[in-house]
């Protein structure tokens, strides 16, 4: 178990250096990364990072099968997963940087390289080591290890989107993969779904008929029939989940702990997820086998859609370029508050009756300095009232 990956901390302190180098888009490092001009030997580093990172994911895979057929995954082999892990975040953070900007000569270098058969292997690996480490709490970290690797690669393929023309070459790439993976790309989707519908379903009205007094804890047959009575989840669906529970000795368990532990970590990714088929959409937007593909994404796409918010900016290449931003939920209640709505109706009224483009310019930028100030305000009286509540009643109990 020790000769496994012996100069990991090295290999990620090498990663990480490289990464730093390219920070703030710095394209002559990014350039030289591709093409050392003025050497009589040329190394791309863009695909040794990429041969390294699929050695990586064979390793991983191979780890994979061997544990697949064991009921857990032993302390020294959580230990050596942990490490590949480790290696594997910092390359995919590495080639993040070394794309961004986006820098188009290593874009192509790395849609070129073999990048998209480390990209299938993990596909695979995500689907299923989700699965299996959360049916048991003492591998919750190395999920959420795992779940980390997965955001961190989603977020390398959305930079290889940014800056790129509708229907180019590197859109097709990515749906040749997506389509090859489908099925654990169907996988990954059906997790994150399970676990964003369950913060519905424990805030509704009919659930809190299970737990009246609010205590956050019921037994696994109650909440086997809350699943059954919300009606969104197959049977096989809610068998998962009730594995997923770990239980007392008199079948209770904490619901909220339980639906917290899943739930924000399929919030993150499935946002970034939804960004990425969102955008990749938009990219390829006649690719009749990408739809095929969104099918299946619909319910965790719909969930998202309400925070997803976009801008229009100027990219380096003189294009416009959508980007997509998380609206947070305060940010859309204070949206709807009075005054903004009053905000937002004295601006359109100004813009109408208005002249200059300078001036409808001018009028936006207020508006929008104003609006969220008035949000930022508002957000904080409310932060204000709720720590003074409880206090409040603590003293009206006394």
């Amino acid at each position: 178990g020790e000769k496994v990956l012996q100069n990991d901390e090295f290999t990620r302190d090498l990663f990480r250096f490289l990464q730093l180098l390219c920070e703030g888009h710095n394209s002559d490092f990014q350039n030289f990364l591709r093409t050392q001009m003025g050497n009589t030997t040329t190394i791309n580093v863009i695909i040794s990072t990429v041969d390294y990172l699929l050695r990586l994911q064979e390793s991983i895979s191979d780890f994979y099968w061997y544990y697949s057929g064991k009921d857990i995954i032993d302390e020294s082999g959580q230990h050596n997963f942990s490490k590949a892990l480790a290696v594997t975040k910092q390359i995919f953070n590495s080639l993040t940087e070394y794309i961004q900007g986006p820098c188009i000569g290593n874009q192509q270098s790395l849609a070129h390289s073999r990048l998209w058969d480390a990209v299938v292997g993990f596909l695979h690996v995500f689907a299923n080591m989700q699965m299996k480490l959360s049916q048991d709490s003492s591998q919750i970290e190395l999920l959420k290890e795992l779940l980390d690797l997965l955001q961190d690669m989603v977020v390398m393929l959305l930079s290889l989107l940014e800056g790129n023309v509708v229907n180019g070459t590197i859109g097709k790439q990515m749906v040749d993969t997506l389509v090859e993976s489908s099925t654990n790309v169907e996988m990954i989707l059906k997790f994150f779904d399970m676990f964003l519908k369950l913060k519905d379903l424990t805030s509704s009205d009919t659930f809190k008929e299970y737990d009246p007094d609010g205590k956050g804890i019921i037994s696994k047959k109650e909440f086997q029939k809350a699943m059954e009575g919300q009606k969104q989840y197959t049977q096989s669906e809610i068998d998962f989940l009730l594995s997923c529970a770990e239980a007392d000795e008199n079948d209770m368990f904490n619901y909220v702990d339980f639906v917290d532990r899943f739930h924000e970590p399929a919030k993150d990714i499935g946002f970034n997820v939804a960004v990425l088929l969102t955008n990749l959409s938009e990219h390829m937007p006649n690719d009749s086998r990408l739809k095929c593909l969104l099918d299946p994404a619909g319910s965790v796409l719909n969930y998202f859609e309400p925070y997803l918010g976009r801008i229009e900016i100027m990219g380096g290449a003189k294009k416009i370029e959508r980007v997509y931003f998380e609206i947070s939920e305060s940010s859309r209640t204070q949206w709807e508050k009075p005054q903004v709505k009053e905000s937002k109706r004295q601006f359109i009224f100004d813009v109408v009756n208005e002249g200059g483009e300078q001036e409808k310019m001018e009028l936006f930028v207020n508006f929008c300095e104003d609006t969220i100030f008035e949000m930022q305000l508002a957000s904080q009286i409310s932060e204000t009232d709720s720590a003074e509540r409880p206090d409040e009643e603590e003293e009206e109990d006394e």
